[in-house]
C-alpha cells in the first residue's frame, strides 16, 4: 500500500453510539491522501464491529484490537505505534476519536498550515464543542499559538501558562517530533506533558477556523477519572503523584539525567526547563483548583453568584483605576447625603417595579393572547400607528433629536450607542446611515463611541468605533430570546420606539462588561420615533435625507475564512418571512434558482442553522457546487461571518430583505426576491433602490412572477437574466 502522507490513530472504547459518524466524518475528508489505524481497547458496546465495518468497504481503514484492557494511555500509545509500524515513512500524524466531528475541510486546512514549515510541530483548529446529541454549546472559542517564536524558552514558558492541551491534542503533528517526544507517558495529564515536550522541539500553529466538534458530557476531567481510566488494572503508586511534580520528573530525567536533546538543549538547561515545569505547573494546579471550588460553590450556592460577579468587577475597577481613586469611589456612594438619596430613590424605584408587576403580568397574558391573533398582529397594529402619525407633526420630534444630539455633543464622557435588539435590514438600511449622520453632524469623536448589537454586527460599525459589545456574549441565547419575545408582547411589535427594562438590563450588563461606572446612551429610539412619519407616508423623504448619511462600509477582514471559499461565488440565502411565505411554488422557485446558478457559478449559502428569530432559512442539501458554512455559524458570529462571505462574492441572490442590503455596502451587486406585495413597504423599497445609487453598486428587487418575462428575455432561468443585467466580478 502506497505510504500516505496522513496517518490518524484511531484510539476507541464504547462509542458505539457516536462511532460512525466520527469515522465518516474523517474519511468524507477532502484531503484524501490519508489512512487510517483503529486500535480498540476491549469494547463491549460494538464499537469494534462498527469500524470494522468500514475497514471492509474502506481499503485506508485498518483495524486491531488489544487482547485485553489497557487503559487510554497505553492504547493511545498502541495507535500511535501501530501507525509507525504500518506506515514509517508517513510524515504526519494525528489522533483521531470515536466520538467527534471533523468538518470536511479539517485535515485540508491543518495539512496547509504545517506542509512546508519545518519550525511548525503541531497545527490544530478552532473547536465548537456540542452535546451527546450534537447541539451547541455556549462556550467561547479558545486562542492560542506559537507561530514565529523562534525561541524555545519562551514557547515554553507560554505552553507552560496558556496551552488547553484537550483543544490541542487532536491536531496534526509532525510524526517523529511525537516520537521523539516520547508519546503519552504514564503519568496524569499525559497530553499536557507531550504538548510541553514538543514546546521545544518547535511552534504551534493554530487555524483561526471552527474545524472540530467536540463532543461534551459536561465537567469530565478530574485526578480521579484519569486514573481510573488510565489505569484499569492495579494502579501504580505513581500514579497518586501530584501531576505537575511527576512531569518535572520526567523532565529532568530525559534532559537533565539522560541528555535526550542534547546538543539543542544541555543537561544544565533541560535540569532549569524541570525546575520551571514544577514551579509553573504547581502554581498553575493551585490556580485551577481555586477556580474549580469556587465554580462548586457557586453551583451549589447560587445565590452567591450576584456577590461573587460584584467581587470580581470591583477587583477589574481597582486594577484599571487604582485603589485611592476606587476607595474614594467607595465611601462617595456608601456615605452622606448623597448615599441617602441614591438608597431612597432606590427603594422608591422597588416599590414602583413592585407595583408594575402586579399589573404587567396579567397585562401581558392578555396582550400575548391578542398578538396570537393574525388580525391584530397584521392588521390593527400598524394601522394604530399610522393613525397616531395623523395626531403628532414631526417638526417637534425632529427638535427633541436635536437637543438630545446637542446634549450629548456637550458631555465628554462614553456613550454607548443602542442597544441594538431589533431587525437587520433596519440596521443596515437606517440605523448606521442615521449614526454616520449624527457622528459627523455633531462630532460625537470615536474613541468615546461603544456600540452594542447582536449576533456579530461589529464589522458594520467599525468605521465608527473599535469598541464593541456584543449582546450574547452578556446574555445566553435562551435568556435572549425569551427577554426579547416578552419585549415584543409589551411593545406589540419588534420596533424599538421606546426604552424597554430588557434594553436598561442590557445597557447594565454592557457597562459592567467595560468597566463603565456609568455613561451616555444613544438610543435607537431616537431614529424610530423620527422616520417612522417617512416610513408611514407622514412625511416627505428629505426627512429622511437630512438625517442620514449612506456611504460604504470599511472592508471586512478574515482571510482564514476566504482560504475556505470557492473562487468567483455567488453567495445565497432565501428564507421564509411575510413577503416571502413559506409555499410549495416559493420553495421550488427559490431551489431551481439555487440549482442553476450552481451549475454557472459556485454558490455559497449563507444558511444559519441558527433559531434567532422567526425567519426559517430554505433546506438545500450542499455538493454540486454549492458549499454550506452552517458548521461557521455561532450565534456570537452569525452576521459576522455571513458579510465576510457577502463581501467577497460576486453577487448576492436571495429573499428581499435584511442581507440583500448588505452586499451594495461593500460594492457586491444584490438581488432580492418577494412572492407577496401587500407585505412590502413602499418607503422600503425606495430606500433600496437609493441605497444601490448611493454607493454605486446594484440593488435590485424582483417578483418572482418576473420569472417568466427574464425567460423570454435571455432564454433560460429566472436568475440567469438578472444575473446578466446585473451582476459583474466584484474586484
Amino acid at each position: 500500500m502506497k505510504t500516505p502522507k496522513v496517518v490518524i490513530g484511531l484510539p476507541s472504547y464504547n462509542h458505539a453510539a457516536e462511532a460512525r459518524e466520527a469515522i465518516e466524518s474523517i474519511l468524507g475528508q477532502t484531503y484524501t491522501d490519508l489512512a487510517v489505524v483503529v486500535v480498540d481497547d476491549c469494547s463491549e458496546d460494538g464499537t469494534y464491529e462498527i469500524l470494522q465495518g468500514y475497514a471492509a468497504i474502506d481499503s485506508r481503514v485498518s483495524c486491531q484490537r488489544n487482547d485485553r484492557r489497557v487503559g487510554m494511555i497505553e492504547n493511545w500509545r498502541r495507535a500511535f505505534l501501530a501507525c509507525r509500524d504500518k506506515f514509517p515513512e508517513a510524515e504526519f500524524f494525528s489522533w483521531g476519536s470515536d466520538h467527534d466531528l471533523w468538518h470536511p475541510r479539517w485535515l485540508a486546512c491543518l495539512v496547509e498550515a504545517i506542509d512546508g514549515r519545518p519550525d511548525v510541530v503541531l497545527a490544530y483548529p478552532l473547536n465548537t464543542k456540542v452535546t451527546a446529541d450534537g447541539g451547541p454549546v455556549d462556550r467561547k472559542p479558545w486562542f492560542f499559538d506559537t507561530a514565529g517564536v523562534e525561541s524555545s524558552g519562551r514557547r515554553f514558558t507560554a505552553a507552560s501558562w496558556k496551552m488547553s492541551a484537550g483543544n490541542m491534542i487532536y491536531g496534526l503533528f509532525r510524526a517523529d517530533a511525537v516520537q521523539k517526544a516520547g508519546v503519552f507517558r504514564h503519568v496524569l495529564v499525559p497530553d499536557r506533558l507531550l504538548l510541553t515536550e514538543l514546546s521545544l522541539q518547535g511552534q504551534f500553529a493554530q487555524v483561526r477556523q471552527v474545524l472540530w466538534f467536540r463532543r461534551w458530557y459536561g465537567r469530565l476531567f478530574s485526578l480521579g477519572r484519569q486514573r481510573a481510566s488510565f489505569f484499569p488494572g492495579k494502579r501504580p503508586l505513581y500514579a497518586y503523584v501530584p501531576w505537575w511534580i511527576s512531569h518535572a520528573a520526567v523532565l529532568f530525567w530525559i534532559l537533565g539525567v539522560r541528555g535526550e536533546r542534547s546538543p539543542q538543549i544541555g543537561r544544565m538547561a533541560g535540569t532549569m526547563f524541570a525546575l520551571r515545569c514544577f514551579a509553573f505547573g504547581g502554581v498553575l494546579h493551585g490556580w485551577q483548583s481555586l477556580r474549580g471550588l469556587r465554580s462548586d460553590l457557586l453551583e451549589k450556592l447560587i445565590g452567591l453568584r450576584p456577590y461573587e460577579r460584584k467581587v470580581r468587577l470591583a477587583g477589574r475597577s481597582i486594577r484599571r483605576r487604582g485603589g485611592i481613586d476606587s476607595a474614594m469611589t467607595f465611601f462617595k456612594n456608601t456615605m452622606g447625603d448623597k448615599a441617602r438619596r441614591k438608597t431612597a430613590a432606590r427603594a422608591r424605584k422597588r416599590v414602583r417595579n413592585l407595583a408594575g408587576e402586579i399589573v404587567r403580568r396579567p397585562g401581558v397574558l392578555t396582550l400575548r393572547a391578542l398578538r396570537a391573533i393574525p388580525i391584530v398582529k397584521n392588521r390593527a397594529v400598524p394601522w394604530l400607528l399610522r393613525q397616531e402619525m395623523d395626531q403628532i407633526p414631526s417638526a417637534p420630534i425632529a427638535g427633541e433629536l436635536k437637543r438630545e444630539l446637542e446634549r450629548l455633543q456637550q458631555t465628554s464622557g462614553p456613550i454607548i450607542i443602542g442597544p441594538w435588539v431589533s431587525e437587520v435590514g433596519f440596521e443596515l438600511l437606517y440605523w448606521i446611515p442615521f449614526l454616520n449622520w449624527a457622528t459627523r453632524t455633531y462630532g460625537l469623536e470615536n474613541r468615546r463611541l461603544i456600540v452594542v448589537s447582536r449576533g456579530g454586527a461589529r464589522p458594520w460599525y467599525q468605521h465608527l468605533t473599535r469598541e464593541y459589545v456584543d449582546i450574547f456574549d452578556l446574555f445566553s441565547v435562551r435568556e435572549y430570546q425569551q427577554r426579547n419575545e416578552e419585549r415584543w408582547i409589551e411593545g406589540g411589535n419588534q420596533k424599538q420606539y421606546d426604552v424597554t427594562d430588557m434594553d436598561r438590563e442590557i445597557l447594565d450588563r454592557a457597562k459592567a462588561a467595560v468597566n463603565l461606572q456609568d455613561a451616555e446612551v444613544l438610543h435607537p429610539s431616537l431614529m424610530y420615533r423620527l422616520l417612522r412619519f417617512y416610513w408611514y407616508e407622514k412625511a416627505a423623504v428629505g426627512l429622511l435625507t437630512k438625517h442620514t448619511d449612506y456611504r460604504r462600509l470599511t472592508p471586512v477582514a478574515g482571510d482564514n475564512l476566504a482560504a475556505g471559499l470557492p473562487k468567483n461565488y455567488i453567495a445565497v440565502r432565501f428564507y421564509f418571512r411575510p413577503s416571502f411565505p413559506d409555499t410549495p411554488d416559493n420553495r421550488r422557485f427559490a431551489t431551481d434558482v439555487i440549482r442553476s446558478l450552481s451549475r454557472e457559478s459556485p454558490v455559497v449559502l449563507l444558511n444559519t442553522g441558527l433559531n434567532l428569530d422567526d425567519h426559517e432559512d430554505l433546506a438545500v442539501a450542499g455538493g454540486m457546487g454549492i458549499h454550506r458554512i452552517d458548521h461557521l455559524m455561532t450565534p456570537e458570529r452569525n452576521l459576522e461571518v455571513q458579510t465576510q462571505v457577502i463581501s467577497r462574492a460576486r453577487a448576492f441572490v436571495g429573499t428581499y430583505g435584511g442581507l440583500a442590503y448588505v452586499g451594495p455596502f461593500y460594492g457586491v451587486p444584490s438581488i432580492g426576491f418577494y412572492s407577496n406585495e401587500s407585505e412590502l413597504v413602499p418607503a422600503h423599497l425606495d430606500v433600496g433602490w437609493r441605497l444601490g445609487r448611493f454607493v454605486g453598486t446594484p440593488a435590485v428587487t424582483l417578483d418572482i412572477r418576473s420569472a417568466a418575462l427574464l425567460r423570454t428575455m435571455f432564454d433560460g432561468n429566472a436568475y440567469r437574466g438578472a444575473a446578466m443585467a446585473h451582476v459583474t466580478d466584484n474586484p
